[in-house]
């Protein structure tokens, strides 16, 4: 349904039947589509938009299991970043004690804000305090990214709530069969699913490596003559789980190679005499040229292990880009 959040559809679930403190911690994830009435004059590209994906995520667990939860979504959202080789400076956002915007109990800001600390400390994440960028129900801990281009974009977030389980009449029955509050954690690693696209086009230049990239090889025939050989060596690697183009123009091979350059795709691969007579291919990487001959199979697992690696191009480094992009 059309909603601004994810949020109070996961507590009315949690909510639909009864707890025990053996059933916590519960965690409920979902890819939701959210929509916002944004004005038109602070749309901009993907990065503000009116309906956006968040990679959602409520936690309900009891005040001991807290901690080391906290600990869990820290580790899967800096995952996330050290993947992409992204540079991330931490926030933890408190409240403003001048200001009365926060709902709640003030004991539960207090104990809130004490933990989420407690955790970055244990964790030993380098982190700076902002009052005033708390949620209204609570403090979080914040993943600012700095794109290729120096600015920061807030993506990844780490909320800690002890508001809206009061607000939702959330319980669990505890071991002393009474009932009790949960907390909430609200987590979500990328933060909006089309900002962090917008961002990782831009971090890596449109230069994405292999496993990223939405063509991974292009397979390009000298002539006519080898059309036939290039379509098997393409159904080869289309069946190993790649995503591959073919390019049978009847143009020089060096325009091909040009386009497919052009086109960031990360590997080539030329098929002619040579290669059809040893059922053979000849390689090429975006901007490193000629890797050499090799055998089909040698190639697909090649290929495949790159893949499997979540390896990154040289040219990938944020330092890289960055002044390539400033140029």
């Amino acid at each position: 349904m059309l909603k601004p959040m994810n949020c109070p559809h996961h507590h009315r679930i949690y909510g639909s039947g009864l707890r025990s403190y053996r059933d916590l911690p519960v965690r409920l994830a979902e890819f939701g589509t959210v929509y916002r009435y944004e004005q038109s004059g602070e749309l901009n590209g993907m990065s503000r938009v009116r309906g956006f994906t968040q990679d959602d995520a409520h936690i309900y667990c009891t005040h001991d299991q807290l901690k080391g939860e906290i600990k869990s979504t820290i580790e899967l959202t800096q995952f996330v970043f050290s993947t992409f080789e992204m540079p991330v400076d931490i926030r933890l956002s408190f409240r403003d004690e001048n200001d009365d915007k926060y709902g709640g109990d003030r004991s539960y800001w207090d104990r809130a804000q004490s933990e989420i600390r407690e955790v970055a400390d244990e964790m030993n994440l380098s982190y700076r305090i902002v009052p005033g960028e708390a949620s209204f129900y609570g403090p979080k801990i914040d993943f600012i990214i700095r794109d290729a281009i120096g600015r920061k974009w807030q993506l990844g977030t780490v909320q800690v709530d002890y508001v809206m389980p009061e607000r939702f009449d959330l319980t669990y029955v505890g071991s002393d069969n009474e009932k009790h509050r949960p907390v909430i954690i609200h987590r979500a690693p990328f933060g909006s699913m089309e900002r962090f696209v917008s961002i990782l086009i831009e971090h890596f230049a449109g230069d994405f490596p292999l496993w990223l990239a939405p063509v991974q090889v292009s397979v390009l025939s000298i002539s006519d003559d080898y059309v036939e050989y290039a379509d098997q060596v393409a159904t080869v690697l289309r069946e190993s789980g790649l995503r591959v183009e073919t390019d049978h123009r009847n143009i020089k091979i060096g325009a091909k190679i040009r386009n497919a350059e052009t086109r960031k795709v990360p590997y080539m691969i030329i098929t002619g005499s040579e290669e059809q007579s040893g059922t053979t291919v000849s390689l090429r990487r975006h901007k490193q040229g000629d890797i050499g001959t090799m055998t089909l199979d040698e190639c697909l697992q090649m290929l495949i292990g790159e893949v499997r690696n979540r390896a990154l191009p040289p040219a990938g480094s944020t330092e890289e880009v960055m002044e390539k992009n400033l140029e």
